[in-house]
């Protein structure tokens, strides 16, 4: 695998995080630093250790992860996101200013849903024959980067409306992006 393949992978499945951690960010409270240390540490940690969960369990995994994945994280994602626009609607401001998108306890949904991709990938590399560590390390360090970054975009865009407007905003594009992954490995199978 070439060092520019491995780039464009490590780019690619870093996008659902990206755009998770801008919606994210919308309704964040919190100082940007946390929030974009959060996103970067779980969003980059789990597509790191993810590929390799699917590499060394390829031989067990690769057809029931190919089956389902999509719907797994459709599934996580639209959760994630029907919280946020019934916090939106229902006016939960204090809801939001309680329990926040960058919070440890709820990361660990969202870093597992956008994830789940690298997990198919790492199983993949298996099959192919590609050592994992280096396609891995990309995939970590390029999504806690770009996850980073999309938090201080957030940040920028959340200034420009109220919060119950970009709790539904954020909460309608987290599913989006969900239905998108769906659509995506239907339309291929």
């Amino acid at each position: 695998m070439s060092v520019w393949e491995t780039l464009l992978l490590a780019f690619s499945v870093s996008l659902d995080a990206f755009a998770l951690s801008v919606a994210g960010a919308l309704t964040s409270r919190r100082k940007t630093v946390y929030g974009a240390l959060m996103a970067a540490g779980f969003f980059g940690g789990f597509q790191f250790f993810m590929p390799l969960a699917g590499f060394f369990a390829a031989a067990s995994l690769q057809s029931f992860v190919a089956a389902v994945d999509h719907w797994i994280a459709f599934l996580l994602l639209a959760f994630v996101g029907g919280r946020m626009i019934f916090e939106g609607v229902t006016g939960g401001g204090e809801r939001l200013r309680d329990g926040e998108f960058f919070e440890f306890r709820r990361m660990w949904i969202p870093a597992v849903a956008t994830s789940i991709d690298a997990l198919a990938v790492g199983a993949g590399l298996a099959f192919s024959g590609v050592p994992i560590l280096v396609p891995a390390l990309a995939m970590g360090v390029v999504t806690a980067a770009m996850s980073a970054a999309a938090v201080y975009l957030g940040r920028r865009l959340g200034k420009l409306a109220g919060e119950r407007v970009l709790s539904v905003a954020g909460g309608a594009a987290i599913i989006l992006i969900g239905a998108n992954i769906l659509r995506e490995h239907l339309a291929g199978n």
